[in-house]
């Protein structure tokens, strides 16, 4: 690994980050982005989310699985767990997934999917949380961010509409335009075993035909208010 990764790394975390960061490079290789997933066939979709308390020593993560025609909520789990080291841009999977693998771990059936409050290929090194945990769990992964990591995107969207993210001359997500300008959009990118037509159609399904008018899609809104409910019950 050349200095020129390292830059983005705090000097206060070098230690601890470095090693990771060698990790990310490795593995990025591996992701795949298409895969066998199906609109027609998507019956189970998961959501999973991370909230802090007011300290940021304490997390707790959680997933809401739903069902993908009817809408409806099939399973939900939490755990709580202490986060190793505060956010660092680009370091979220190591931030985070210690949570996400104990509640996935808890589930009674196997989701189609699983969409993370984060990022997929948009990341330096083309594997964000979503890819990582999607190659961890050999299973199709999403990633949905509210704020947009790098890249560029046409503005000019919308309701519905949508702009491929460019970064160093390649597709790498896109800005979904999910509620009336001039809200923003969010981002969204292939995980890991998705090709992005499928994650565009998932996330259009939902925001079309869910109850709630929000920016994100329903498991990522219900796993969302799931970690914020139960983070404040914990203080």
């Amino acid at each position: 690994m050349n200095n020129n990764q390292q830059l983005d790394i705090p000097k206060e975390y070098h230690s601890r980050l470095v090693p990771v960061r060698q990790k990310q490079i490795e593995l990025a290789d591996q992701i795949i982005l298409d895969g066998n997933l199906k609109l027609g066939d998507t019956r189970l979709v998961a959501g999973l989310d991370v909230a802090y308390d007011k300290t940021d020593k304490i997390a707790c993560a959680g997933i809401v699985v739903v069902d993908f025609r009817t809408l409806e909520i099939v399973e939900e789990v939490i755990e709580f767990f202490k986060p190793p080291i505060p956010y660092v841009p680009s370091f979220l999977h190591f931030r985070e997934s210690l949570g996400y693998h104990a509640v996935i771990k808890k589930l009674e059936e196997k989701p189609d999917v699983y969409i993370f409050d984060g990022n997929g290929i948009i990341h330096p090194h083309k594997i964000g949380l979503a890819s990582q945990m999607g190659l961890e769990l050999n299973q199709p992964t999403f990633g949905v961010a509210k704020k947009l990591l790098l890249g560029e995107y046409d503005s000019n969207l919308l309701k519905g509409g949508y702009s491929d993210i460019i970064f160093e001359e390649e597709t790498i997500g896109v800005a979904f335009q999910s509620s009336k300008p001039p809200a923003k959009p969010i981002f969204l990118s292939q995980g890991h075993l998705i090709d992005l037509h499928i994650v565009i159609n998932i996330t259009r399904e939902f925001i079309q035909n869910q109850v709630y008018r929000t920016k994100l899609p329903l498991p990522l809104l219900l796993a969302d208010k799931l970690v914020r409910k139960e983070i404040g019950e914990k203080l």
